[in-house]
């Protein structure tokens, strides 16, 4: 019932003086262990002894979200915040951030744009703000917020009204590497980041190292299959044929009609030994596949009282579920904090460098008036086989004179590949200038290329019909830098309100380079897109650097 209190020294030794005489109650704590209690007499003038052997037991800290600059207790939140555990969400196969994200938190709604491995996705924090422009969030990572545009270019150089879908530009981080996420779902993000904030924040926290039992390792990994859920209701070759002919004797369908059925083949040396052979081809199961996934993490930390790293290197390889539709990546991360001066002073750097590899399937956007490879999946005629074979060799059925096209030369003809090398890194430091007055100053870039390769060749009908052959390389590159400096008080008011003020000056440019090369018009496959200078017809495309 007094308030005389004592620390204890570093080998448990205290001392109480002008204790009351009789009987008293001495009390200890230490986070991480039970308190206990013991009563002792003291007589006038003399000295008594109490000693405790406090047992462990668990904790309940005060929860601290992260809101922006800084963190702030749970209880003291007047905004909407939502958090998101990063070890409960990475289940099963995650590529990305955003696909943590899905379905654990109230008001935000992820769509992804298509079943491609890491395809894009749209998030709307508490629905749509804008009907013209964006309305994704911003995206901070460890306190540097990022430009979350597309890392690589458009598709379909020779339909530039009908682009393909860029993948997920935060593909670069390994989902093992989030150690949380926070999303700021109103107004109050405003005043952190300004107008880019309007339509929300997505707060994402890389893991750090630990101090304490040395250097750890640890190791994760996994492998899947996935298989599409559903298929198309279409008619299998017998079921076609037989629908035909009704149709012809019936007087629905021109007799005509029967010669499109099947192929005919040759079965002997003579010119009349032919047979029209009736294939049965379910093109849905001929573009379609089982794929295999799998991930590889390897991480490893440790430190001592003052400084602590992690580092860890990733590996993940993903298929779609059609041909020609894959998703890999390379990934590495380290980071180290360190704090001097008795602790007033913490430095920090995080560096994450990735490299992924895309894969895409032709036509997964929009197929205009032509179709693309599922529209061809329900069209093209099932009598017909996927290969014929003849003198010339093996190549793929295609039906001359039309705009339906095979569709699983469309997805294995035709090449549209793209990658992007990325790298993400902060460097900070934070000095106690007083007891209440902290400073801190946060050095952030993010660099990004990304390169589209596409080529139609000539073996295709589409290839031919765009003028004998296209082949387009385009490059992006997005650089970013970012400076911020920080001045933050937190201090006490009176016995029972507490004072937080936060000012400080943030510097942030953006800078974009694009180059684009496109030929139609070869005489040979040899080349593919490696080289443009046999085409007919060149054109060049760039934007001048600059900031933006």
């Amino acid at each position: 019932g007094t308030q005389r209190t004592a620390t204890t020294g570093s080998d448990g030794s205290y001392s109480i003086g002008a204790v009351p005489e009789g009987s008293v109650v001495v009390r200890a704590t230490r986070i991480g262990f039970g308190p206990q209690q013991q009563t002792v007499s003291v007589t006038a003038g003399g000295t008594v002894e109490a000693r405790f052997e406090l047992s462990a037991q668990a904790a309940l800290l005060e929860p601290l979200v992260v809101t922006g600059y800084g963190t702030t207790r749970r209880e003291a939140i007047t905004g909407s915040v939502a958090s998101v555990d990063a070890a409960a969400a990475n289940v099963g196969v995650k590529t990305n951030v955003t696909q943590m994200i899905q379905g654990r938190a109230a008001g935000v709604d992820v769509f992804q744009n298509n079943g491609e491995p890491g395809a894009g996705a749209q998030i709307r924090i508490r629905g749509g703000s804008s009907v013209s422009a964006r309305n994704d969030p911003l995206y901070v990572i460890d306190g540097v917020p990022i430009s979350n545009v597309a890392t690589e270019p458009d598709g379909n150089g020779w339909a530039p009204n009908s682009p393909s879908l860029a993948r997920n530009p935060l593909n670069l981080l390994n989902p093992a590497d989030i150690a949380s996420i926070t999303i700021l779902k109103d107004a109050s993000a405003t005043a952190i980041y300004g107008s880019r904030a309007s339509n929300g924040v997505v707060l994402v926290e890389t893991k750090r190292g630990q101090s304490g039992g040395g250097a750890t390792f640890e190791y994760d990994g996994y492998v899947s299959t996935s298989s599409a859920a559903r298929s198309l209701g279409v008619l299998n070759g017998s079921e076609y044929e037989a629908f035909v002919r009704e149709q012809v004797a019936q007087g629905n369908l021109p007799a005509s009609s029967l010669a499109a059925l099947g192929v005919v083949e040759k079965t002997g040396p003579l010119p009349g030994d032919t047979l029209r052979v009736i294939y049965n081809t379910d093109w849905e199961k001929s573009v379609m596949r089982s794929p295999i996934t799998y991930n590889q993490n390897l991480a490893f930390s440790g430190g001592t009282e003052n400084t602590h790293y992690r580092g860890s290197v990733n590996y993940a390889k993903e298929q779609g579920v059609t041909l020609s539709s894959d998703l890999e990546r390379i990934q590495g991360r380290l980071s180290a904090t360190h704090s001097d001066i008795d602790g007033r002073l913490r430095l920090g750097l995080n560096v994450t460098s990735s490299r992924v590899n895309n894969t895409y399937l032709t036509y997964e956007n929009q197929g205009g008036f032509e179709g693309g490879v599922f529209e061809n999946v329900a069209t093209f005629n099932p009598t017909t086989p996927v290969t014929v074979s003849d003198s010339t060799g093996t190549r793929y059925y295609e039906v001359g004179g039309t705009t339906i096209r095979n569709p699983v030369a469309l997805a294995n003809q035709i090449e549209n590949i793209g990658s992007t090398t990325r790298t993400l890194g902060n460097a900070e430091a934070e000095f106690d200038v007083t007891r209440n007055l902290t400073a801190k100053i946060n050095v952030g870039l993010d660099n990004s290329n990304g390169v589209r390769q596409e080529y139609y060749p000539i073996a295709n009908p589409l290839g031919r019909a765009l003028g004998n052959g296209l082949a387009q390389q385009q490059d992006l590159e997005n650089n970013t830098q970012t400076l911020q400096t920080l001045l933050t008080y937190d201090g006490h008011v009176g016995a029972s309100n507490t004072l937080n003020v936060v000012g400080g000056y943030e510097y942030s440019k953006f800078k974009t380079n694009y180059v684009m090369g496109k030929g139609i018009g070869f005489f040979t496959v040899a080349y593919g897109f490696h080289a443009l200078d046999p085409a007919t017809t060149k054109t060049t495309q760039s934007t001048a650097p600059g900031a933006k």
